[in-house]
């Protein structure tokens, strides 16, 4: 609950920290230690319960001093006047993000008592049902449209360090809406994933990829890679197939019973796990170095925003078509290598 983090508790007066289990008074937003709160019975502000007032935070002279204010999120320094984070993006003064703390939805501002009657910072039923109503995508800090891409998670996840990602958290040169624009429904796996590489790492394991390495590179529309490993794939994949073609009776046992076939065999084989392996690791790398150079490409090329909104699905999303036609050219391709084997496999035993 970082909004609250460095305010005074309202009944022992200790300060609230991180790691405290802080709970939340729902009139007036007075916040406690949960152990205090239970221990009080009740809210100590009752003045602010009878004038309608919300609680407000404890200004810290000597920030306003200095013209600084600590990020509660990642601890980055940024401008007293600063409403989010420069760095991460988190609320640095919920007072002009939400007009006061009564109306905030922390995430985290449960019934002090447990049960079920507040949730979320609103009621369960009647009349405050579904807050997020007048603020769409409302974010765990109650930021308005503060974190649209993370799968409606109001908080967002907390990867890496960085907490968050709101849409307009830079990635490079293009940002986390732009991205999510081009990368489509499943942007809450791969936005992390590009943070990490922007900031130098280049592998993070990818089990679709893995098992299925041309048909993934296609899915995601990256054809000239797919293309590669579809070739990759059916070429290591040829001994294998003459081994079935021999087992099912196809083909006599003249090719596969020499020392040459074994050697190519285990060979391949290695070399198509290692293939597997290469795909699983490194395919959301090469899938971010495209996604980039296209965001670069089409924001070079458009200027209209809507247009470049468009294009960006365009170009980016899925094909399911482009994934189910890389299985049947290689289905293809496996049919045209059996006929040969089995010319080859027919002129052999006629000598």
């Amino acid at each position: 609950m970082p909004i609250y983090v460095g305010q005074p508790c309202s009944s022992c007066g200790r300060i609230l920290t991180k790691t405290d289990d802080i709970v939340v008074c729902p009139e007036c937003g007075s916040p406690y230690h949960r152990d205090c709160y239970i221990s009080e019975g009740r809210c100590t502000n009752t003045h602010l319960h009878e004038t309608g007032e919300s609680w407000q935070p404890t200004v810290d002279n000597s920030q306003a001093e200095n013209k600084k204010i600590i990020c509660p999120n990642c601890g980055a320094e940024n401008e007293f006047g600063a409403t989010f984070c420069c760095n991460c993006g988190a609320p640095v003064n919920m007072e002009k993000v939400s007009g006061g703390y009564q109306g905030a939805n922390t995430g985290n501002n449960q019934n002090p008592y447990g049960n079920g009657r507040y949730q979320n910072g609103g009621y369960q039923n009647g009349n405050y049902q579904n807050q997020n109503n007048n603020y769409q995508n409302q974010n765990g800090y109650g930021r308005p449209y503060g974190n649209p891409y993370m799968g409606g998670m109001r908080g967002g996840f907390p990867f890496y360090g960085n907490g968050a990602y709101s849409a307009d958290y830079a990635i490079g040169n293009h940002t986390v809406a732009e991205y999510s624009d081009y990368v489509g429904s499943n942007s809450p796996y791969f936005i992390p994933k590009f943070v990490r590489f922007e900031n130098g790492k280049k592998w993070s394991f990818n089990f679709s990829a893995f098992f299925f390495p041309h048909i993934y590179f296609f899915y995601r529309k990256m054809i000239r890679e797919g293309a590669v490993m579809l070739l990759l794939t059916a070429l290591f994949s040829i001994p294998t197939l003459i081994y079935y073609m021999y087992a099912y009776g196809i083909i006599g046992e003249a090719i596969v019973s020499t020392t040459s076939f074994a050697v190519i065999y285990n060979v391949c084989s290695i070399f198509s796990y290692v293939l597997s392996i290469f795909a699983g690791l490194f395919a959301n790398y090469i899938y971010y170095r495209k996604a980039k150079s296209d965001l670069d490409s089409i924001k070079n090329g458009v200027v209209e925003y809507n247009s470049q909104r468009e294009a960006l699905m365009t170009k980016g999303g899925t094909s399911m078509a482009y994934a189910v036609g890389s299985v049947v050219a290689l289905t293809v391709i496996f049919f045209a290598i059996m006929i040969i084997v089995v010319m080859v496999a027919s002129g052999e035993s006629t000598v």
